[in-house]
């Protein structure tokens, strides 16, 4: 009986260009334009942004290069930091079904292995495709029930990307590819803790899973193998992560049927996905009605119960770092309705004597009436008025084209550290990536002098 790892191999083993849907070609690009154009504002975000730029080498094996600097690094440092500066600003593409920010984490390191052999851009959108497939078809679903354990989606679900993507680059046969899900299976790690304590954890664990992706697929290059139930076993990846193996035997059954990249989102705004649409009405709210701090007397967000609870996400503080923040609720319904805009910037105001009071006379509140990605905003004034909004949303909120992704960077654009022109030729580059080749790519991020 085949395993689900070379069922899912077989898949990713055999993509090729010229047989993946014009549409799946065109959102990969898509999300790598956007996954760049965040990781280009991230760097003020990133932790200890000194050392992780301190991170290269010189020499032969630094065939990599570190976005906005430019600077050489092998290619795992690359894919480590590269990736820890797309997820700076929790930006960056999410895949719900799988709570994943696979593009942050698979991207970083099929670039880095692409300049390494100065790969076109047809092999690295093909890469993306697999990736981004493989990692849905392992994670629809089944977030839901590792997340609730303490485990972070995107730590354990992302390496598969990464691996494939890399995978799919060294030109892994299937037998393989199985071996470098097998290994990415056992590299998976993460907890949700970093949320709840406000430490730095959330960055790296991005980068961990870039650069463990990527260690996978070498391995499996290099002869060695793993277990060829990973992911089904007794002990494997879904026991050790959802504590059973319930609903499983038909994973990777629909590859190259559904195509789930086409589900991948995108974020308007530097906070939680789960929080992107509330955002957007309370910055709406703010502007139409010109709404300050101290016209606010109370603030009621009413959300989905798993999202209500989603770790962090229900917090007033005290904050100690930007991953509090941007994941509070509290906090973000502060910023956006007492000023009409969230900024990257705006993360750092960790103890403000404006925003805090604020922050406090808001709750969340856990609604079963809600669904997924659904909210209603009730928004208290001091005049005796109250300003609400409900939303059920269905289907995926922000899924953008690639032009729309383009106007979302050019609506960011002093947030860049990069000029019009500049802007627009790195759009260009990465919308016509097939044109191009992985140097290209990475030489539209370096804007260092």
């Amino acid at each position: 009986m085949q395993s689900l790892s070379q069922r899912i191999a077989d898949f990713a083993a055999g993509l090729r260009f010229r047989t993946v849907p014009m549409e799946v070609l065109e959102k990969c690009k898509a999300s790598l334009l956007h996954n760049l154009g965040v990781a280009l504002a991230g760097q003020p975000l990133l932790f200890a942004p000194g050392h992780a730029s301190a991170l290269h080498e010189q020499g032969p094996q630094a065939s990599a290069r570190l976005l906005i600097t430019g600077r050489a690094a092998t290619p795992d440092t690359a894919s480590f930091v590269n990736a820890a500066l797309m997820h700076a600003r929790a930006q960056d593409d999410t895949y719900f079904p799988g709570l994943t920010h696979a593009g942050a984490i698979m991207s970083p390191a099929v670039l880095a292995v692409g300049e390494q052999l100065d790969s076109s851009g047809e092999d690295i959108i093909t890469a993306l495709a697999a990736g981004y497939e493989v990692m849905g078809a392992i994670s629809q679903g089944f977030a839901l029930r590792s997340t609730p354990r303490g485990f972070r989606a995107s730590g354990i679900y992302g390496g598969f990307a990464a691996a494939v993507g890399v995978g799919h680059l060294l030109k892994l046969d299937a037998r393989a590819m199985a071996h470098a899900i097998g290994f990415a299976a056992s590299t998976a790690s993460g907890t949700n803790q970093t949320w709840l304590s406000g430490s730095q954890e959330w960055q790296m664990q991005v980068g961990l899973a870039s650069r463990n992706g990527l260690l996978a697929a070498r391995l499996a290059a290099a002869g060695a193998t793993a277990a060829s139930d990973a992911l089904e076993g007794k002990a494997g990846f879904y026991q050790a992560f959802m504590g059973d193996r319930q609903n499983i035997e038909s994973v990777g059954q629909d590859l190259g049927q559904t195509w789930r990249c086409l589900d991948v989102t995108y974020k308007p705004y530097p906070v939680c996905a789960i929080l992107q649409a509330p955002v957007t009405q309370a910055i709406h709210f703010a502007k139409q009605h010109a709404l300050t701090a101290d016209r606010i007397r109370a603030v009621r967000l009413h959300l989905n119960p798993s999202e209500a609870a989603y770790p962090g996400n229900d917090a007033i503080g005290p904050f100690t770092d930007i991953g509090a923040t941007l994941m509070s609720a509290q906090f973000c319904m502060a910023l956006a309705l007492s000023q009409g805009r969230v900024r990257g910037e705006d993360l750092l105001r960790l103890d403000d004597a404006v925003l805090q009071p604020l922050v406090q006379r808001c709750k969340v509140i856990p609604d079963a009436s809600l669904g997924a990605r659904s909210f209603l905003l009730e928004v208290d004034l001091t005049d005796g008025s109250t300003l609400s909004q409900r939303q059920h949303t269905q289907g995926e909120p922000f899924n953008w084209s690639g032009l729309e992704v383009k106007a979302n960077l050019k609506a960011m654009a002093d947030e860049l550290p990069m000029d019009a022109q500049q802007l627009d030729q790195l759009c260009e580059t990465v919308l016509n990536a097939q044109r191009h080749d992985a140097r290209s790519l990475v030489s539209a991020c370096v804007v260092a002098g």
